[in-house]
């Protein structure tokens, strides 16, 4: 049971010093980078972690598609992924991953407590967060209350059923992840996980929150298209 744990970054140097301490030993780091202009790198190599700048240009999404690529090289049997900025916990991904395999899903969500997210967050973008996976949720036949955490647990399997398709590029990218989730016919669970005050600045502005609602309907009319071809 070897999980390779990722860690998308850009400019996260201060995050990744705390996050070190907390990281399980049995985990190995992949930091896939997308262009920090700190010391990143150099904190990322003076904990022997794997690092990779990611391709496709920037965005979580190109981090993402980079890391899943890198993952199925290797022999490791899962991917998990959590924030780099600190909010995540890393010590939930063991936990994680064993609700993941007691209930033999394929990927595995964390969800985080909506009041801490209103708290740390703001209004708005619990709103965003809680419509869409309402939606997600009816639309897909799943029982999702967070789907754009930053905590997922993958299976080989899935990430090798998934990587094909995925097309998005940045915070989008959990519509795309469950969208493709769906499509293959996956295995998918949720289960409580922390979330904190993150290090440092926040990348995700007003502007991409808009832009969340709109990747949204985007995703919705897809899965449309696709239910009326079957």
């Amino acid at each position: 049971m070897s999980l390779l744990l990722l860690l998308p970054t850009l400019n996260e140097e201060a995050a990744l010093r705390a996050l070190a301490e907390e990281i399980p030993d049995e985990f190995d780091v992949l930091i896939v980078d997308g262009y920090s202009t700190d010391e990143t790198k150099n904190v990322a190599l003076k904990y022997n972690w794997k690092f990779i700048t990611q391709r496709y240009g920037k965005g979580k999404g190109c981090a993402i598609r980079t890391a899943m690529e890198e993952f199925l090289k290797t022999n490791y049997d899962y991917l998990g992924i959590i924030d780099a900025d600190y909010s995540n916990d890393p010590k939930d991904t063991q936990r994680m991953l064993k609700v993941l395999e007691k209930n033999d899903f394929d990927v595995l969500l964390g969800s985080r407590d909506i009041h801490r997210q209103r708290e740390l967050l703001g209004w708005f973008s619990v709103f965003i967060n809680s419509f869409t996976s309402t939606v997600a949720s009816w639309m897909y036949g799943y029982r999702l209350t967070d789907i754009q955490t930053g905590c997922w647990v993958f299976t080989r399997n899935a990430a090798d059923k998934i990587l094909p398709n995925l097309i998005a590029k940045g915070f989008e990218v959990e519509y795309d992840l469950l969208y493709n989730i769906w499509r293959c016919g996956l295995k998918v669970g949720e289960t409580p996980v922390g979330f904190r005050e993150r290090v440092g600045e926040s990348k995700f502005s007003t502007q991409h929150r808009f832009k969340q609602i709109i990747h949204g309907l985007r995703y919705v009319y897809w899965s449309l298209q696709h239910l009326q071809k079957k």
